[in-house]
Formats: structure tokens, C-alpha cells, sequence
């Protein structure tokens, strides 16, 4: 009994130390398919142990195909990632601009209706005060472009 038990635990310690091997996948020239540990010129890697480090490892050209059918979805999600950033960061600028747009308006018309007296400069750098009527459609235009750059009243 001792000996049945000690030679079980033997051989399951031998199954779990033996390292496990890539498996790799080939034809013959007579058409046969053959299964294999060690790699043979044409063929395909089926299974592919992580803890194999030396040996039986198909040629590098071999890898860097595999590596680029593992990374082409990987690189596509990476550009559908950057898309989307740029996209967010588009919006926020357009978002900002609209806002600095918004406010610049809303001062300007604050400013033209705390204002007794509304003065324009002329295309000679001549100073020249509004009439009343000229200062309320002044203020009546500044109010509009509150309006379209906030889409909402001025106050």
C-alpha cells in the first residue's frame, strides 16, 4: 500500500514539474496532418504554453506575424480611443470658445445699459456721443448678440 501510494505521488510530482510544450500543427507532402512539440517549417501554432522558455520556439518572422494578428484589434481600439479624446477635446474647445463668446457679450451689454452716455469712435479717431435713440438701438443690437452667442436673454 505504501509503495502504490509513494510511486502515485512520484509520478503525479513528475506530470506537474514536466514542463508542458507548445503544440504546433503541420502537413505532410502526402497530405498527412501531424501534431508536434517542436517547431517545423509551415507549421501553425495551435497551443502555446506561457511557462516554455527555451526551445522548439518558432523563428521570430513566425512571432511577428502572430504579433501583429494579436495587435491589429489592440491598435484599432488605441485609434477608436485617440478618435473619441480628440472628439471630447474638440467639443470642449468649441464648448469654451462659445462660453468666452457669451461672456464678452453679456459685458458689452451690461456695460451699454449702466452707461448714461454711449460714445462711438469715428473712422478719424473722432469721439461722438449717441442720441438717446442711437444708444437704445445700440443696446437693442447688443442685447441680440447676447441672445445668439448664449441663446438665452442677457440676464
Amino acid at each position: 500500500m505504501f509503495r502504490t501510494l509513494s510511486l502515485a505521488l512520484l509520478l503525479t510530482g513528475a506530470a506537474l514539474v514536466a514542463p508542458a510544450a507548445d503544440v504546433y500543427r503541420y502537413v505532410d507532402a502526402q497530405g498527412g496532418i501531424h501534431y508536434t512539440d517542436t517547431w517545423v517549417p509551415g507549421s501553425t501554432l495551435i497551443k502555446m504554453d506561457h511557462r516554455a522558455t527555451s526551445g522548439g520556439a518558432p523563428p521570430a518572422t513566425t512571432r511577428t506575424a502572430q504579433s501583429q494578428q494579436a495587435t491589429a484589434p489592440a491598435n484599432k481600439v488605441a485609434a477608436d480611443l485617440a478618435r473619441q479624446a480628440d472628439e471630447r477635446a474638440v467639443h470642449a474647445d468649441v464648448a469654451q470658445a462659445r462660453e468666452d463668446d457669451c461672456t464678452k457679450a453679456k459685458d458689452s451689454y451690461d456695460k451699454a445699459v449702466r452707461s448714461r452716455r454711449i460714445i462711438k469712435t469715428d473712422k478719424e479717431g473722432q469721439r461722438e456721443y449717441l442720441s438717446e435713440a442711437d444708444a437704445d438701438a445700440y443696446r437693442l443690437q447688443l442685447r441680440q448678440d447676447v441672445q445668439s452667442a448664449c441663446g438665452t436673454s442677457a440676464k
